[in-house]
């Protein structure tokens, strides 16, 4: 929020009653900052240079005194619609568009594949990891929609997990990376996970953040990768929401070794694969660093239209809701 602003007092001030201003005089700072000491008897405190927001802790000793970082839990947030807007979600809104239609068509192709809750044992069910094959590919703005779309249309709950710890994570883009979530879970056993979740505006829609990014929160200071045991955690979440359809957003298959360690743990994968840019030979070494995943997915992003047989061609979807 922003600082209130301050009034301008002498304008406010009705300049008849005011007595006439006395001549000039010459001006001692040093005399006058001594009078204004000894008038107010009080020491002066700095306010010091805040910290910026990227700053990771790099160790306990930095936390004021008392406050402990494992109990540390911060206050109950939701996530509304312009939060989730700005962070790249477009099926917010009721109103239905071609890229909304896209999304729901994907999420009944998903949907087919997914076996009902949580069962025991690899390949749960419940759990759908979106990746890709290299980084700025779009799975996070997939992961999002997939997300938003199945909680909408579905009587589903849909817990939505940021797995990827790179800057500018979609926990971030969200506005709460620096809120406890999967890092600070899998780091402190004592931390609930109903402690993390943050709900969100949509019904049946709910986030998991990343976590905060402490040095000792990366597997040998590899940028990234999220702490082990990593596979421990996942189970744990699948457990945990049984009867939700969690959706891991996941990192790059080729940028870090996570998607292939979760993927014997998933019943679903889905692979983002950007059109025109990502070569073939890529897409076969992702696919082959995931196939302990019984069911693979592939979908096409920022595909160019090039032709009219497509959603809202004929300019129909002002005529329903």
């Amino acid at each position: 929020m922003p600082p209130h602003a301050i009034p301008d007092i002498a304008a406010a001030s009705d300049e008849a009653d005011l007595p006439p201003p006395p001549p000039p005089a010459s001006f001692d700072a040093e005399a006058a900052a001594e009078a204004a000491r000894a008038a107010a008897g009080a020491l002066v405190l700095e306010r010091p240079a805040p910290r910026p927001a990227s700053t990771l802790i790099r160790s306990r000793d930095e936390l004021a005194p008392g406050v402990n970082l494992d109990t540390m839990v911060p206050a109950p947030l939701t996530l509304d619609l312009v939060s989730l807007e700005r962070a790249g979600m477009v099926v917010g809104r009721k109103a239905r568009t071609r890229i909304s239609e896209e999304f729901r068509v994907s999420v009944g192709q998903i949907l087919r594949s997914v076996r009902g809750s949580y069962t025991p044992g690899r390949g749960a069910g419940n759990l759908v990891m979106i990746t890709s094959a290299r980084p700025g590919e779009g799975k996070s703005f997939t992961s999002l929609n997939l997300a938003g779309s199945i909680a909408q249309h579905t009587q589903r709950e849909v817990l939505l997990v940021d797995v990827d710890a790179k800057q500018n994570a979609l926990s971030d883009q969200l506005g709460i990376g620096d809120r406890p979530g999967l890092i600070d879970l899998a780091l402190t056993p004592s931390l609930r996970v109903e402690d993390t979740i943050v709900r969100t505006v949509i019904p049946n829609l709910s986030f998991l953040p990343v976590g905060v990014r402490r040095v000792d929160s990366l597997e040998g200071g590899a940028e990234g990768t999220v702490a082990r045991p990593i596979t421990a955690l996942i189970e744990r979440l699948g457990r945990r929401y049984a009867n939700h359809i969690v959706i891991l957003d996941a990192p790059p298959c080729l940028s870090t070794s996570d998607p292939s360690t979760i993927a014997p743990l998933v019943g679903q994968v889905v692979m983002v694969v950007e059109a025109e840019r990502t070569q073939r030979a890529e897409v076969l070494a992702a696919l082959d660093l995931i196939k302990a995943c019984p069911t693979i997915t592939l979908m096409l992003n920022k595909i160019r239209v090039t032709t009219s047989y497509t959603f809202g061609a004929y300019h129909y979807f002002g005529s329903y809701s």
